[in-house]
């Protein structure tokens, strides 16, 4: 049927509903993609083309990981909900594009000086940690700061640059990033990973991304380290009852490969992390990366080989500026990003857990990488990160199973119930 396009639609359908023969009649919409436009200028400018690679500076179009897109199909932003921790050189936690999404301790921000208001065993653990010098006075450097940003930078704040799970301000805030600071410039030595993990399995982080790691010599990981991520794996999301309640159970512990060119890396290698290589812009493996059957995916970290200019990552660094930096450090924050993303569609009484977000990760990545990398076949993941698939399948997951019956035991007391 048609009619004069001066004819609302609405007149034109009931019109043509009056029709003998006609049961029902309804204009065909039309139908447009929601387009989420941010205004933040370094975004805009298509400096960060590891979001959105549309052939911009001599780059391959879509070598990304399709985070536009992510937006536009799905609308998910981030969520304060979820806290991913920063284990890594300090955090500027004032910086005019992170403040709004730092994770901030109220009790010990709106307690006394000197006491550990909140009770849990840190001092003045405002916006994290330091566990370099046991204390709670965090030093911003640019390497934490820069990770942090790609992380969470706030989006649609008019300045700036966005960070993959930012938010759509003034609407929607971000997920918030805890600062972990175990490394310091000038010290040889990193700080206590185990008291970090814990405090930020223990404090309501359920993401820690590490953009460290060992020397090249290394050979295997330390008993230490290996305790920490276990404890963080088993514990975060729950409380002291190993209640769910966070949006995932348990805890995801992501680590930067490695840029050694090597294939072998440590504490990345440890089969309880999730191992991130890197690739540039043009799509081909950055040259600086680690690979190996170990790496699980691998995402945008810069090549300057490629562009010296604008092939970098660009992100927060210190003095509330922003700026370029490469490495697998600059890789494994985008993976950490998108799994915050995810588990902001998440609530505990969806039953996910780490499992689920890890799997469904890797299993989404894009192994179309590989035609620009057949010399590292099968060396670096199962493939790009992919916000669209990841975001997709995070969507279809089903939630856990209703509880249908369940035994009881005496537990001195009280009563042990337990799922049959």
């Amino acid at each position: 049927v048609s009619y004069d396009d001066n004819v609302p639609a609405s007149k034109a359908s009931t019109g043509a509903a009056a029709t003998p023969g006609i049961e029902l009649a309804e204009p065909v919409m039309k139908v447009r993609p929601m387009a989420v436009e941010m205004n933040d200028p370094y975004y805009i400018d298509g400096y960060q083309w590891h979001y959105n690679n549309y052939g911009q500076n001599g780059f391959t179009s879509g070598i990304d990981i399709r985070l536009q897109e992510a937006w536009d199909t799905y609308g998910v932003f981030g969520d304060p909900s979820v806290i991913v921790g920063v284990v890594d050189r300090g955090v500027q936690f004032t910086h005019p594009d992170l403040a709004d999404n730092m994770w901030v301790n109220e009790a010990e921000l709106n307690g006394e000086p000197g006491v550990d208001d909140d009770g849990n065993g840190f001092v003045d653990d405002v916006y994290g940690y330091n566990f370099v010098y046991d204390n709670a006075t965090i030093h911003p450097q640019n390497h934490g700061t820069h990770v942090a940003g790609t992380i969470a930078a706030v989006n649609n704040n008019g300045v700036g640059l966005c960070g993959v799970a930012g938010g759509y301000y003034p609407d929607q805030k971000g997920v918030r990033v805890m600062s972990l600071q175990l490394l310091e410039e000038g010290e040889t030595q990193g700080g206590d990973t185990q008291k970090a993990f814990q405090y930020a399995a223990e404090n309501g982080a359920c993401i820690v991304n590490n953009s460290w790691g060992y020397a090249a010599e290394a050979t295997s990981i330390s008993a230490a380290d290996k305790a920490a991520i276990d404890y963080f794996v088993e514990n975060a999301g729950l409380d002291e009852n190993g209640n769910q309640v966070g949006p995932m159970k348990g805890g995801l512990v992501i680590f930067a490969a490695g840029n050694y060119q090597m294939d072998t890396g440590y504490p990345a290698q440890y089969e309880k992390t999730l191992a991130v290589a890197a690739v540039g812009p043009t799509g081909k493996y950055a040259y600086y990366t680690n690979y190996g059957d170990w790496v699980d995916i691998c995402a945008p970290g810069g090549d300057d080989a490629v562009n010296r200019d604008f092939g970098g990552v660009f992100s927060t660094i210190t003095g509330g500026v922003w700026g370029s930096d490469r490495g697998t450090s600059m890789a494994a924050p985008h993976v950490a990003g998108v799994a915050a993303l995810i588990l902001s569609t998440k609530t505990p009484e969806d039953g996910f857990t780490a499992d689920n977000l890890y799997k469904l990760l890797v299993n989404t990545a894009d192994p179309s990488i590989y035609e620009y990398n057949m010399n590292r076949s099968g060396m670096l993941g199962s493939g790009m990160l992919d916000a669209v698939a990841a975001l997709g399948a995070a969507k279809d997951t089903p939630a856990a199973a209703p509880v249908t019956a369940f035994d009881v035991e005496a537990a001195g007391t009280g009563l042990h119930f337990g799922r049959t």
